[in-house]
């Protein structure tokens, strides 16, 4: 006899009157997922049983599934049912506004304090995740191809330890691309490779900071740079930005000196800005102009 689904342990409010109860289920559900009552990764009942036990129809419930399923906190595996979604929506869409701590101590923090570690990514294609780019969207087979074709003409001395900057051939045609793309002069000598912004950050951080100094962030920004500059036992200065990018005219003047500035030099995140980007004419001279008047007023 097949084993019997349960739903029991989780406790649902009574819907509103005029609540549709397709969507009363689903928020329901949701909120369980966030309050962590769902486990990430637990498989949810299957859709009869749950319009079984709570008197719904199965139409209901399919409505529901599928509203979770559209907005990343549920998927779906052919023959195994419905799972809470390993990564949820929130996890890199929560901006928080960064406020000062206690006094840094002088040593400096553990190995993982504050370091920002998202959950391994289940599945592929999701939409609107800021962390994960459109992995189906890949070339996989070109790009196979021509990893392949290097690894076959590759010499030994690839396979040994290499320079810690990173390979020399990537690090030229990385200099001549911002050469040609972004107008910033340099040589391969002053290119250094990481696994990650995340990686180089971290190596930012510690080679400019010291336990105490100031940093100033954008308000808001991304997580995992905040993260990192308190890793390396920086005081958080978060700074307002408006449609320019980091107002500096908000900028506290008694925050003494701060050694290391994070800004965004292009779209910003996570609000979206360009001003950097594509500036119009004049814009810069008349955001000159009229913070002066500002500081007048």
């Amino acid at each position: 006899m097949a084993k019997a689904e349960a739903f029991q342990d989780l406790a649902l409010t009574t819907p509103r009157r005029s609540q549709e109860l397709w969507r009363w289920l689903y928020s329901e559900i949701r909120a369980a997922i966030l309050d962590g009552r769902l486990k990430r990764g637990s498989r949810l009942p299957s859709e009869r049983s749950l319009a079984k036990q709570y008197g719904l129809a199965r139409g209901t419930v399919t409505a529901a599934f599928d509203q979770l399923r559209a907005e990343g906190y549920a998927s779906s595996e052919i023959g195994s049912g419905t799972f809470v979604a390993s990564g949820l929506p929130e996890d890199g869409m929560v901006a928080r506004r960064v406020r000062r701590g206690p006094a840094v101590p002088k040593s400096r923090p553990g190995l993982f304090d504050g370091v920002l570690l998202l959950p391994p990514s289940q599945s592929i294609g999701k939409a609107f995740r800021n962390y994960e780019p459109a992995i189906d969207l890949f070339p996989m087979n070109l790009w196979a191809r021509i990893a392949g074709r290097v690894l076959r003409r590759a010499p030994r001395t690839l396979y040994a330890q290499g320079n810690a900057a990173g390979f020399e051939p990537l690090r030229r045609a990385i200099a001549e691309y911002l050469g040609a793309a972004r107008g910033v002069k340099c040589d391969a000598g002053q290119v250094i490779v990481t696994s990650g912004a995340q990686q180089a950050l971290d190596l930012t951080a510690r080679l400019l900071l010291e336990p105490g100094d100031s940093a100033w962030v954008e308000d808001p920004c991304y997580p995992g740079a905040i993260f990192t500059l308190r890793a390396a036992g920086a005081n958080i200065v978060p700074i307002p930005v408006d449609q320019e990018g980091l107002n500096l005219v908000a900028a506290p003047r008694a925050a003494g000196p701060v050694k290391l500035v994070y800004t965004t030099p292009a779209n910003q995140f996570p609000l979206g800005g360009n001003a950097f980007a594509r500036p119009s004419p004049g814009s810069l001279e008349n955001s000159c102009k009229r913070r002066r008047l500002d500081r007048g007023r």
